[in-house]
């Protein structure tokens, strides 16, 4: 009974260290009521570490014990580290400050307490190493919306404060220190909406006949291996050759950035577009034309239904590179003076002129940061920046949930 409870101290001690550990390192409020709760839990765990290790066998308890050896060697390091300590290793060409150190050590801590509270509870067994390796994997998953949760609560603390109806509903002014981004939410969105015309109907297409046309499967591996292989281009090679080929042609316009964006995505919508046609059972092919279907029938009226969902989510991954990306179009479609989109008619778009750009807008506020007062306006800016791409991400989700109901097979 003793032991259990030892077992579960171990375990919410392990929790709470790894808990505030990671706030420390995302959020980084201040550190001194931080400390003195480490402090304290290690002092405890390393004690309860110790008397357990005691009643182990050797193998198990030289385990513990070197675990118990980490643990004291943080609780040292917490109390003797001075808070201006910076490390410089000028092998590295870097330097690691006590405010990432302190909390570093927390979580590494954390770490070792967990597994070895499990191996405690579970007899060191085949089950504690399932149940430990269970409980990685939840954390994993935990740790990365924790990370998510981090970034978005830091932005949105920031950037909250610049957000105004000004803000949202007039150009930039004097380098971006008054004024606002609607100039930028603009063009971003006709870029989006130019890259999307451009890889959605090729990408879905070319999916579409690799998957259910072409019989050389010798051919089709080729062409699949192409497009992994430019899946994996640096978006900034793109931003060379829409430089090199688009740029001479049609100049820094709309049409060149929405170009170079949509080849882009067409390797993601490609892939994505071929798994889902794969996933639809051969069996609705078949029957389809048992009731006399043509095959391009079938596929219009069965196979492409059927996998709409899946080709929604290649759609939806193109949608946020298309909003996220930076270095294709700096040199191809946008311009830092606030630029209103020449509609035709108020509707059809002058392809042919620079625009605006929140990515781009965003990289030259951070270049006039500590020259210019415009930190919180960078800020409001990538805030601005994630709520468009969380809206569109979130309409094309909805559109996706709602044919994936439709679906029965």
């Amino acid at each position: 009974m003793a032991t259990d409870k030892r077992s579960e101290a171990l375990t919410a001690a392990g929790a709470i260290l790894l808990l505030s550990s990671l706030i420390a390192l995302l959020i980084q409020p201040p550190l001194q009521i931080l400390l003195l709760l480490w402090r304290s839990l290690l002092a405890v765990v390393a004690l309860i570490l110790i008397l357990q290790a005691l009643r182990l066998n050797t193998r198990n308890a030289a385990v513990v014990y070197l675990d118990a050896l980490i643990v004291i060697a943080a609780e040292i390091f917490l109390l003797i580290s001075p808070p201006d300590l910076l490390i410089s290793p000028s092998n590295l060409g870097a330097s690691f400050s006590y405010r990432l150190l302190a909390p570093s050590a927390a979580f590494i801590a954390g770490v070792l307490i967990l597994k070895d509270a499990i191996n405690m509870l579970y007899g060191f067994g085949a089950k504690a190493r399932e149940v430990l390796a269970f409980t990685l994997i939840r954390g994993s998953a935990v740790l990365a919306v924790l990370i998510l949760g981090g970034i978005f609560s830091v932005i949105l603390y920031n950037g909250i404060g610049a957000i105004s109806v000004e803000f949202l509903t007039e150009p930039h002014r004097n380098l971006g220190q008054e004024g606002g981004i609607v100039t930028c939410i603009e063009g971003t969105m006709w870029l989006v909406l130019g890259a999307m015309l451009v890889s959605a109907p090729l990408g879905i297409g070319a999916g579409i006949y690799l998957n259910e046309y072409s019989r050389s499967h010798t051919l089709n591996r080729m062409i699949t291996i192409s497009i992994s292989c430019l899946n994996g281009v640096p978006s900034v090679v793109y931003g060379l050759f829409g430089l090199a080929f688009l740029v001479s042609t049609v100049g820094i316009s709309l049409l060149a950035g929405s170009v170079i964006l949509g080849l882009m995505n067409l390797p993601t919508i490609i892939l994505t577009t071929q798994e889902a046609l794969r996933a639809v059972p051969d069996s609705l092919r078949e029957g389809s034309v048992a009731l006399g279907a043509t095959k391009w029938q079938t596929i219009l009226r069965i196979v492409i239904p059927s996998a709409l969902p899946g080709i929604l989510t290649g759609l939806i991954i193109g949608v946020s590179r298309a909003a996220g990306e930076t270095a294709p179009i700096m040199w191809t479609a946008v311009t830092f003076t606030p630029v209103y989109v020449n509609k035709a008619y108020g509707i059809v778009p002058d392809v042919y002129q620079p625009v605006n750009n929140l990515c781009y807008h965003l990289l030259q506020l951070i270049y006039f940061l500590g020259a210019w007062d415009v930190e919180k306006r960078a800020w409001g800016t990538a805030l601005v920046l994630m709520g468009l791409v969380l809206a569109m991400n979130s309409l094309a989700i909805i559109v996706r949930n709602h044919y994936r109901k439709k679906i029965r097979w």
